[in-house]
């Protein structure tokens, strides 16, 4: 049985994580939870008597899980899958608090839209979607763009550098959904130096010991300046379904989520990101 944590806002982006997810898991027997965090703007609530924050906050809490409630009626109306169940929970909290605040134990993976209702439309990401990113939570997260038309993945590029060693935890998530899906993994090596020091040979040696067992071809690219050539290079030439990135400082993935995109790129981007929590120091 798989926990899956499904963060929304009832934005259509949101809705399609969703649809994406049930696809994605449709042979598992699953328990998804559609979480919603509200919490009134400080703006909102200056000036306000602790009475009137009280009735604000409750105000806040009756329409999200109304929506949560309509958002769960719908999806069961529609559900035709019986490994599938569903959830709901409300939390008058940011997000990122919300999700923290749930036992790492009792969940697999979070799924999430890559923008919400209010988002910009020219960034790469939501600022929820930055926020979780960026929370430490210690659990995989698969963000899904809203551009993302489903199709069983068949090529995952994982990329790096080598600058530092990875374990077999780390990694389990990426090797899992490889093996479910036997799917070939597509290692891309991001270069500054064609030539590999001796520390990021020995980085490469303990890769590849650990993913003996999976289908691993191996890449070189040169060093990305951009997101839009990253993207281009992952999504045409690569022909990646997934990519799968290790969130610590200083990566591949930090680099690209500070960058600005242009709205072109944004709205061709179509890759599902699968960011997995650093586990070592």
């Amino acid at each position: 049985m798989k926990n899956i944590i499904v963060p929304t806002d009832f934005s259509k982006n949101a809705y399609n994580a969703l649809s994406y997810a049930r696809l994605l898991l449709q042979d598992d027997e699953v328990v998804f939870t559609l979480c919603h965090a509200y919490e009134p703007s400080p703006i909102k609530l200056l000036g306000k008597s602790p009475h009137r924050t009280g009735v604000l906050y409750n105000s806040y809490k009756q329409t999200a899980q109304e929506k949560l409630q309509q958002l769960l009626s719908k999806i069961n109306s529609l559900n035709e899958n019986s490994k599938h169940t569903y959830k709901v929970q409300a939390y008058g909290a940011t997000l990122e608090d919300a999700i923290k605040s749930i036992p790492r134990d009792s969940y697999d993976l979070i799924i999430m839209g890559s923008k919400g209702a209010t988002s910009l439309q020219n960034v790469l990401w939501g600022s929820n979607t930055y926020r979780i990113v960026n929370a430490d939570i210690k659990k995989p997260l698969l963000i899904i763009p809203e551009k993302a038309m489903y199709r069983r993945p068949k090529k995952i590029g994982f990329a790096t550098n080598f600058t530092r060693n990875y374990s077999k935890e780390e990694l389990q998530p990426l090797i899992d959904i490889t093996k479910k899906w036997n799917a070939s993994l597509r290692m891309v090596e991001v270069y500054y130096d064609r030539i590999l020091s001796p520390k990021q040979e020995k980085h490469l040696k303990v890769l590849e010991d650990l993913l003996t067992d999976i289908d691993c071809n191996f890449h070189v690219i040169p060093h990305l300046n951009t997101i839009e050539v990253a993207i281009s290079i992952f999504n045409s030439e690569l022909e990646i379904d997934v990519l799968a990135m290790i969130n610590y400082p200083k990566s591949l993935l930090e680099k690209l989520v500070r960058e600005p995109v242009i709205k072109k790129m944004v709205h061709h981007t179509t890759i599902p990101f699968l960011v997995l929590p650093s586990l070592t120091d």
